[in-house]
Order: C-alpha cells, then sequence, then structure tokens
C-alpha cells in the first residue's frame, strides 16, 4: 500500500490543534504535529510499511543530529 497524502487544509487543521493544545510551547507543537501528520499518512500502510517509514525517519533524524554536532 502507498502512503495516504495529508492535504493542506488538514495540515491547517493539525496546525491549529497543536496550537491550542501546547500554547507557548513550539518543540511540543513541532513534535505532535509531526506526529499527527504521520498517524494519517500509516492509515493505508501496512505495518511492515509504517515500521520501514520509522526507521527512515529515525536515520533521517540521526544524521541531523550529527551534522548539528560538528557544525
Amino acid at each position: 500500500m502507498t502512503r495516504k497524502e495529508v492535504s493542506e487544509k488538514e495540515k491547517e487543521e493539525i496546525r491549529k490543534r497543536v496550537k491550542r493544545e501546547f500554547p507557548g510551547c513550539k518543540a511540543l507543537q513541532d513534535i505532535h504535529y509531526y506526529r499527527y501528520v504521520k498517524e494519517i499518512e500509516w492509515q493505508t500502510m501496512t505495518p511492515s510499511e509504517i515500521v520501514e517509514d520509522i526507521k527512515r525517519g529515525a536515520g533521517e533524524i540521526k544524521k541531523e543530529m550529527e551534522a548539528s554536532t560538528i557544525g
């Protein structure tokens, strides 16, 4: 299966939701925005595809963290 695309309207609704749930805390807003978007994307994916997506995302974050500590 393929990942469900998140529409711009859904993204805007998610932005409003996280601002309401976590006012004044940009870090928590960012984390939960990403979480809610991923939940929508994963609705049409198999468990193995979800695991692969998580591993790919974790690898990207690890690279970003390594780059930020070096530079």
